[in-house]
Order: structure tokens, then sequence, then C-alpha cells
């Protein structure tokens, strides 16, 4: 009786810690992110508004310290959160005002080529490799720029609008680059035509048109991960010389061998989709996937550092069906051998 009272005051004292501290203290160290959004423009523009309400009760409390010092700077980060509110506001409605239903592919092809897109981005599904080496590339502009032949199928189309917009707004990276120090990609703002927005309507059209209809994992990684990140354990390195990747990020991105153990799938789901959300004032920049895309990054990122996942866990299983086995034996042995002594 004795031992099965011990027993009963471990369970407590273990599930006291893995249902009430261990979550606590995730969520003070953690706190809560919102699932992965796949609206962008609504995803920004609800960010936008969190940052506005923080500012202001910030503000609300630094005027309860009579500092007008302190009082001006929360002020200003205020008014620029509220500006960065109305800029995000207004750059997805244009967005959502593109008719992208009406790009013409032939027409996108023409205006790709007519925009320049070509001296910096291969398209190998459409016979056009880049015009630079991917040493000379790097020199340039910090990173490799991406081929560009499934674009139309891992990105989603909204994103791929806004990123021919305005890029360092899709990709939210304002805070690393402006006007002093301007994104190697500029903004499109129309390539002889009529109307700016027609035209990247049909060159997302035109991109949608050339990407395969099946894109596998490894591919998908290629191709929206492996211009800055390692995959050693796949034999996988970035496309960029290290050198200038480290001077255009601020440092050398990370090798995502085992980043599916440390983070987790979840994690990684909502980084992926927001990396400011996640970690605020980041280098790296959103990568815009669709939902299947991404779901299939981290599927591969998981096949190289958690290849043994349905082996550990079933191994698992059986692991707890011997001990509780092995646990009813010994309480038979222990009553078997103490019942002569009592």
């Amino acid at each position: 009786m004795r031992e099965l009272k011990i027993f009963i005051i471990v369970v407590i004292l273990t599930g006291v810690t893995y249902w009430g501290i261990e979550p606590y203290a995730h969520n003070v160290m953690h706190p809560h992110v919102g699932a992965a959004d796949y609206d962008f423009g609504a995803e920004d523009i609800n960010q936008a508004k969190s940052v506005v309400e923080a500012r202001q009760k910030a503000l609300d409390a630094t005027k309860a310290l009579n500092d007008e010092k302190k009082v001006a700077g929360a002020q200003k980060d205020l008014e620029e959160a509220q500006k960065s509110l109305e800029d995000y506001t207004a750059f997805w409605n244009d967005i959502k005002a593109i008719n992208l239903a009406k790009g013409d592919a032939t027409k996108g092809s023409e205006t790709f080529a007519n925009a320049g897109c070509a001296g910096c981005h291969g398209v190998e599904a459409a016979g056009m490799p880049t015009a630079m080496s991917a040493a000379e590339l790097s020199e340039a502009y910090g990173v490799v720029p991406p081929d560009l032949s499934t674009a139309g199928a891992i990105y989603d189309e909204h994103f791929l609008a806004a990123l021919i917009k305005d890029p360092t707004k899709a990709l939210k990276l304002t805070h690393k680059f402006n006007d002093e120090k301007p994104y190697p990609m500029p903004a499109f703002f129309g390539a002889g035509g009529e109307d700016p927005n027609a035209e990247i309507a049909d060159i997302v059209a035109y991109l949608k048109s050339i990407a395969p209809k099946e894109v596998s994992d490894e591919q998908v990684f290629r191709d929206a991960c492996q211009r800055c990140h390692d995959m050693k354990y796949e034999n996988k390195y970035t496309l960029t010389n290290r050198v200038n990747l480290a001077a255009y990020m601020g440092s050398n991105p990370p090798d995502l061998s085992m980043m599916i153990r440390s983070k987790g799938d979840d994690y990684l789901h909502k980084f992926i989709n927001d990396t400011q959300k996640m970690l605020p004032g980041t280098a790296m920049p959103r990568v815009g996937l669709n939902k299947a895309s991404e779901d299939k990054v981290i599927a591969y990122m998981a096949k190289a550092g958690d290849a043994k996942k349905a082996e550990r866990e079933s191994l698992g299983i059986n692991m707890m069906i011997y001990f509780l086995i092995f646990g009813i034996f010994g309480w038979l042995w222990k009553r078997k051998v103490w019942s002569s002594l009592h």
C-alpha cells in the first residue's frame, strides 16, 4: 500500500509539472502567436493594428510618469506604428484591386522581358538561364536571386503580385531597407503598358503558366530556401557566396538539418509564414509560400533531420507496454516475496 501511495504522489507531481508548470513557463518565455495565416494582407494589417494598440498602451502608461522626454518618444513610436498601419492597409488594398483572374500569360511573357526581370532571374522552365554566374549574382546583390520556374506553383499568387509591386513591403523588410538603402529588387511601376496592375496580373499568369503541376519537397526547398540555407544532412549547400551572404543578412543563416528537431513543425510553419511575427527585426524575409508548398518544405526538413520519427514513436509505445508488463510482474513478485513476512 505504501508503494501505491508513493506512486500516486509521483503521478500527481509529474502531472502538475507537465500540464501546469511547464505550459505556464513556456507561455511566459514564448507568448502565444496565432496560427500561420495565408491571407498575407489580412495578417499584415492585423499585426500592424496590434502594434498600434500596444504602443498606445505604452504611451498611456508613459504619460502617468510625467516625463516629457519619454512621452515624446512614446508618441513618436505610436505615430510610426500608425503610419505603418496606413501604409500596409493601402498597399494590400491595392493588391486586392488587382484582378489576377484576368492575367494574360502571353502578355506576361512580354512584360517579363520588357521589365528586365531576366537580368537577375533565371527561368529554366522557359529556357532562360541566369545572365550571370552565382558568384557574380552574390557579389552584385548579396544573395542569388531565385530561378522562377516553380514560382507560380509554390508561392501564393497574391504574394507574388505584392512581391512584384513592392518587394520590401511584401517581404516585410521595411525595417532593413529604405530609400537610403534600397532593396536589390526595385518596385514595379510598369513596363510600358497603360495599367501597371494589369501588367502585374499578366506576369503572375505567366509564372503560373510555366510552373510544373507537381513540385517535389526537395525542389520546393531548393527554390525557396537554398539560396541562403544549407541542409548538410542532405548535402545541400547555399547557392550564395557565404561572405556576400553574411554581409547581406548580417550573419550566415543557420543550417536547417536539425531545425525540425530543435523548433518543431508548428513553430516552423509560423516562422516561414511570417518571420517578423515570430522574430521581430530578423533579416530573414517572409517566404510567401502557399500552404501546400510550406507543408512540403517542412516534410523535407523532417526527412532530413528526423527520418527516424515514426520508428522512434512506435518504439516508445512498445517500451511503455514492456514496462507496464514488467511492472505487473514486479508487483506480483513483490507480493509473493513479502507475503510470508507480514
